[in-house]
């Protein structure tokens, strides 16, 4: 792997910005980070009063690095002249690769102005930047020179058939609309933000429909899954050899409560004791359930009261919880799923999204069907039972539910259930 040139000076090292670790060590890949050198910046590290200083350096190279990193520990040693800081000169890279570098740096907000700054997750910054450096890698392998290629060279032109390719090789649709929003982001972000004299070459570019058809989880398949979760057996088995073992004690209940609560998978397992609402009769009224996807487009500062969806009581939601032994933990600030696992609920939520997949296919089940795809059973059900699927506040307009989450043949086969017919019978 190669990396940006190190040598040992106190308080420089080479970060990379796509998994956040430092990478100068041996000269050689370190904490399994096989990331490519664009994504790697130099970053000053050194102590003051017993507290750790940071900031990423501006250069590639070296020798203005040591100079930048000194100017730094200048700054700390002299607090007047740190408090006030000599202001940011803005600089407009030509070449193509240092632009990359910059948008990135602008996701994470560096030197962007507090007014200006955006809540951004780890994961969105990565994935984004990751877009953006497939055209880079595909350029490197159609012969360009990226080194040394300015970003007016990267043209309509060459955009178009970059999309052109990857229109017909990408199997999922969804990736390839990342692709574009990616890359439309990019060029709005030098246009606009920068003031690059450029013309977005994807301005006019059209996604590809991503759920026509809403799909849901049929009840059948539903059970013939939640008969497959046992221990045994549950052992996947990778092209080039990885073992994972999909099977976790709390999983039955956990793929139950996602199913029940009609909520998003991170949602589902957030949900705590302290979240179950009981009547004045002490029977189960309603779960508490947070909007997080409104929440991180709409409160990121959490200077709004949280989003909340009232789960409606079930049958199937009161079995759960009382198997779950509600009653000895109501109240408490714990979660309902895996309570006593080491891991986050982000890294639980991808853990339980592919062993759901693992035992859809050992179950014999060839539809393509996802843990996610519970929800729009749920928001279904809800809709052709009772007509409340909007008022309860799983999403923000009706209009999203009925293109995205409705699945029409249910609506149909509710709508026979209820006995329609066009005339009066009577009338003949």
């Amino acid at each position: 792997m190669k990396i940006l040139k190190y040598k040992k000076f106190a308080g420089l090292h080479i970060v990379c910005k796509k998994c956040n670790k430092l990478i100068e060590v041996s000269q050689e890949a370190y904490k399994d980070c096989k990331h490519p050198i664009d994504r790697q910046r130099y970053k000053a590290i050194l102590k003051q009063n017993g507290s750790r200083k940071t900031r990423d350096l501006r250069t590639l190279e070296y020798d203005t690095a040591i100079e930048e990193l000194l100017e730094f520990k200048r700054e700390l040693s002299n607090p007047v002249q740190f408090v006030s800081q000599i202001p940011h000169i803005e600089t407009k890279p030509e070449l193509f690769k240092d632009c990359i570098m910059m948008f990135s740096d602008w996701l994470e907000n560096v030197d962007v102005p507090f007014f200006e700054q955006k809540v951004r997750s780890r994961e969105y910054i990565r994935d984004t930047v990751g877009y953006v450096c497939k055209l880079k890698i595909y350029l490197e392998n159609n012969g360009h020179k990226t080194d040394k290629m300015t970003i007016y060279q990267v043209d309509k032109t060459i955009v178009n058939k970059y999309f052109e390719e990857l229109y017909q090789k990408s199997k999922s649709i969804a990736t390839y609309n990342h692709n574009i929003r990616a890359l439309k982001g990019f060029y709005k972000f030098l246009i606009a933000t920068k003031g690059y004299d450029l013309i977005n070459p994807l301005q006019y570019a059209k996604l590809k429909n991503e759920a026509p058809n809403p799909i849901n989880v049929d009840d059948n398949d539903f059970y013939k899954i939640m008969n497959c979760l046992t221990e045994e057996n549950s052992i996947q088995i990778y092209k080039n050899g990885v073992r994972k073992n999909r099977y976790r004690p709390y999983i039955k209940e956990a793929f139950e409560l996602i199913a029940y609560s009609g909520m998003r998978i991170t949602e589902a397992i957030s949900i705590k004791y302290s979240d179950i609402v009981l009547t004045k009769n002490g029977e189960i009224d309603y779960v508490i359930g947070v909007d997080y996807k409104y929440e991180k487009a709409h409160n990121h500062d959490k200077s709004k009261p949280k989003k909340i969806v009232p789960i409606p009581y079930s049958p199937e939601l009161a079995d759960l919880l009382k198997r779950l032994d509600y009653k000895n933990h109501l109240g408490e600030d714990r979660y309902l799923i895996g309570a006593d696992e080491n891991i986050s609920r982000e890294s639980m939520a991808k853990q339980l999204s592919h062993s759901f997949g693992f035992y859809r296919n050992k179950a014999g089940i060839t539809s393509p069907i996802g843990l996610k795809h519970l929800r729009k059973s749920f928001l279904t059900k809800i809709e052709t039972q009772t007509g409340l699927v909007e008022s309860l506040g799983y999403q923000k307009t009706k209009s999203v539910i009925q293109n995205n989450y409705l699945v029409k043949p249910e609506v149909a086969r509710a709508v026979k259930g209820k006995g329609f017919r066009l005339f009066n019978p009577d009338v003949i």
